[in-house]
């Protein structure tokens, strides 16, 4: 009896063991996960770095490994999904702002705002919040378009707002609905930081390239399962990492991001830099 105490003692000492490891390196450790998708009018290969869900986090000091790794892949084009920031911890993102200006000596830098940053922005009522991402290099899209030319091509960059319940209340369907008929480009990327944002609403308009972040990865992804857990889908959610097929023929590509913003730690789990290749 007392040899099999000691035996499960020592069993869920290791366990625990493990499972802490597994916790701390995700805290420290990320890894870029790439992505190839083919498109119909591009005449030369685009290299796109997306980075989601840092929620402050830093890699090196100063994201000096994060700004290095970005560098070495050598992207044309940089966008940000959101939650660079995290509500409820302050005002302070100055470590964003630097990570941002770094990044946009690397390649032109574009993105959407997250539910952090909204809550910032209209609960804590930091106004000057997309301001000072401008000064850092930024465009932040706010039911806008960007246009950017790489290598002779035209690549549109179209950044939704809000949620999915948002979409008819605060301009993205008037926005989308607008830019719908323009031909005039050879690639089209949509961004949204709510992967089921594409399902709901966005897969009924034209582009090859949806980005999201979000959810996490599902916080903890179980073997053989998948991810557990997502806010807008609950448990086992079918959006929370990885490439999806939509209904217009675009690839919709779900970051597992590159923080945290709760007390629920990453387990089986790791960060997430994303880099496609288009061609």
């Amino acid at each position: 009896m007392l040899l099999t105490l000691l035996i499960l003692v020592a069993l869920l000492a290791l366990l625990g063991g493990t499972l802490w490891q597994n916790i701390c390196y995700n805290r420290t450790h990320y890894t870029a996960e790439f992505y190839q998708i083919h498109s119909r009018k591009l005449t030369q290969s685009c290299r796109v770095v997306f980075l989601t869900d840092l929620h402050l986090r830093e890699y090196g000091a100063d994201n000096c490994e994060l700004v290095q790794d970005v560098r070495s892949l050598a992207p044309d084009l940089i966008l940000l999904g959101g939650d660079f920031v995290t509500y409820g911890e302050g005002s302070n993102y100055d470590n964003m702002l630097s990570l941002c200006s770094q990044l946009s000596e690397i390649a032109p830098v574009c993105g959407v705002l997250g539910n952090h940053e909204d809550e910032l922005y209209f609960l804590d009522g930091d106004q000057a919040l997309v301001e000072k991402f401008t000064a850092a290099g930024v465009t932040i899209l706010r039911n806008q378009e960007a246009r950017y030319t790489v290598r002779d091509n035209v690549i549109s960059i179209l950044g939704v707002e809000g949620s999915p319940e948002d979409f008819y209340n605060y301009g993205a369907s008037t926005f989308m609905d607008s830019v719908e008929p323009q031909t005039d480009y050879d690639l089209r990327i949509c961004l949204a930081h709510v992967p089921t944002y594409f399902p709901e609403h966005l897969e009924n308009y034209s582009f090859e390239l949806g980005l999201a972040g979000h959810t996490h990865g599902g916080i903890v992804r179980l073997p053989k399962i998948g991810p557990l857990y997502s806010a807008e889908e609950g448990f086992l959610p079918d959006y929370a990492g990885g490439s999806y097929g939509l209904a217009n023929n675009a690839t919709l590509i779900v970051s597992r991001g590159l923080g945290d913003s709760s007390w629920v730690p990453r387990i089986n789990n790791v960060p997430e830099l994303s880099v496609i290749d288009i061609d």
